[in-house]
């Protein structure tokens, strides 16, 4: 499971609330990661240092996870040398489903002390689960996601936690020089000294989710507002044009009828390798087949808007929360939607609504995917729980059943009062299942009664279906 080689990452931040955690560890609100990668060889070599949000002492032992190929080498707390203990557990945040759990004791020390732990190893495809192109380290580059996919650096929650939220004061990665690597946040600098790229990265207030790296052999386009990653090749370039365009129109939407604030950062969107695309913070990545196809596929740019969407219906949802499901993978499957039709047009929007209906009634009547593949049972919407969001988000329920809800209000409100709607709930602090249902009957007083069945039951009665809403709003 574990290489001897140096994995060090410099400066990475201990993140953690007192909710989040386990009760014996403090917040940490500020970290520092610096990070090696020789894609080559798999290997990477880092260290991380944690500022300590808290009064008074440190308890005495503190525990963090990483990915089960990396070995913590040596840890320093207030410049004294500790001795960790290490051993493997499962952790099913991490793609691997096994994680490093590492003990640091801190007894006796003060809150003001820094903790920096250095530690190494490779990073190879997980085959717990399917072998994913983004949580790995080889020779085409470095493919890793954070709490939820891939450890890579050390987390102080236990699987399972709610999301938390990091400030990565000052994130330096190292690469070979033909290397192009992205972080997420903001790219404060890079220079190429000795064969070596390094690129460095900050990062405020950003859920520990959205801490990705990846590293290929890019080149880069950039406007104001966004930078994409792409291939050195004729066919990614034309597409890598079309993308800038459509970023930029797409994010001035959102931010003006979803989640406010976003203006003035700026978006990376680099090309991935196959099987998936990826949202994370300002980071969005999109798979080679949907990249190279995007300027005539109005599917590609439907894929581009979802993943785009993501950070501006990230309102913070407790994982306990009947709502948190809806609200992680729902939303972000419907809300780019009235966007991209204002970009493409409404026929667009109203074609990709009714397959989606068809594609669910058949679901609904056979148990089983396009494919002849069996389904989960379905479930209401709001009894979908946390640790069942991979089993619902991509093929039935919250990718279907979601989406025909959304459309039900954005066809009853009327587009005006919808996106004072999103803009409503999507600017808050935090969304709780009540004050969704206040948000909605706020908006619109009438649905009360259909909102209970589309959220609390699975029937579909056919006055709710397509049909019949365009019949009514005549």
């Amino acid at each position: 499971m574990r290489s001897g080689l140096r994995t060090f990452l410099v400066g990475l931040p201990l993140i953690c609330s007192a909710a989040m955690v386990a009760a014996e560890n403090p917040v940490v609100d500020r970290y520092t990661l610096d990070a090696a990668f020789q894609p080559g060889s798999a290997r990477m070599e880092g260290c991380a240092t944690g500022h300590f949000a808290c009064t008074g002492d440190l308890p005495k032992v503190v525990t963090c996870y990483l990915h089960g190929e990396l070995t913590v080498d040596s840890a320093q707390i207030a410049g004294r040398r500790i001795t960790v203990d290490q051993q493997p557990v499962f952790y099913g945040y991490d793609y691997s489903l096994i994680a490093t759990e590492v003990s640091l004791p801190l007894d006796g020390v003060s809150c003001e002390s820094t903790l920096t732990v250095y530690y190494s190893g490779y990073f190879h495809p997980s085959n717990a689960r399917s072998p994913s192109d983004y949580m790995r380290i080889d020779n085409e580059g470095v493919f890793l996601r954070a709490y939820g996919y891939s450890l890579w650096f050390p987390v102080f929650v236990p699987s399972g936690s709610n999301d938390p939220i990091a400030t990565f004061t000052k994130v330096t990665i190292r690469t070979p020089s033909e290397f192009q690597s992205v972080f997420v946040g903001r790219k404060t600098g890079e220079y190429v000294k000795d064969g070596q790229r390094i690129t460095e990265w900050s990062a405020k207030d950003i859920p520990l989710t959205a801490a990705q790296c990846t590293a290929r052999r890019y080149v880069v386009a950039s406007d104001a507002s966004c930078s994409v990653y792409q291939f050195d090749d004729s066919t990614s370039k034309a597409a890598g044009a079309q993308i800038l365009q459509f970023t930029t129109a797409m994010n001035a939407l959102y931010d003006r009828n979803y989640r406010r604030g976003m203006a003035g950062t700026e978006f990376y969107v680099i090309e991935m390798p196959p099987y998936g695309d990826i949202s994370s913070g300002n980071v969005t990545g999109l798979q080679a087949s949907t990249w190279k196809l995007f300027q005539e596929n109005t599917d590609a740019k439907r894929a581009l808007g979802h993943e785009l969407v993501h950070p501006y219906t990230a309102v913070p949802v407790d994982r306990g929360d009947p709502l948190y499901c809806l609200a992680r993978e729902g939303f972000p499957s419907y809300f780019h939607l009235p966007i991209l039709a204002e970009v493409l047009g409404n026929d667009v929007y109203d074609r990709f609504i009714d397959w989606m209906e068809k594609l669910y009634l058949e679901k609904r009547q056979t148990g089983k995917t396009r494919w002849g593949a069996n389904l989960p049972p379905e479930k209401p919407l709001l009894q979908i729980k946390a640790d069942e969001l991979s089993t619902y988000k991509d093929e039935f329920v919250l990718d279907d059943r979601a989406l025909l809800f959304l459309n039900y209000l954005y066809r009853s409100m009327g587009r005006k009062r919808f996106f004072a709607f999103t803009s409503d709930i999507f600017n808050r602090k935090k969304l709780t299942t009540d004050t969704f249902h206040q948000a909605v009957v706020k908006h619109l007083p009438s649905a009360a009664s259909d909102v209970d069945i589309w959220l609390s039951t699975t029937e579909y009665p056919e006055r709710l279906h397509l049909d019949h809403l365009r019949a009514r709003k005549k």
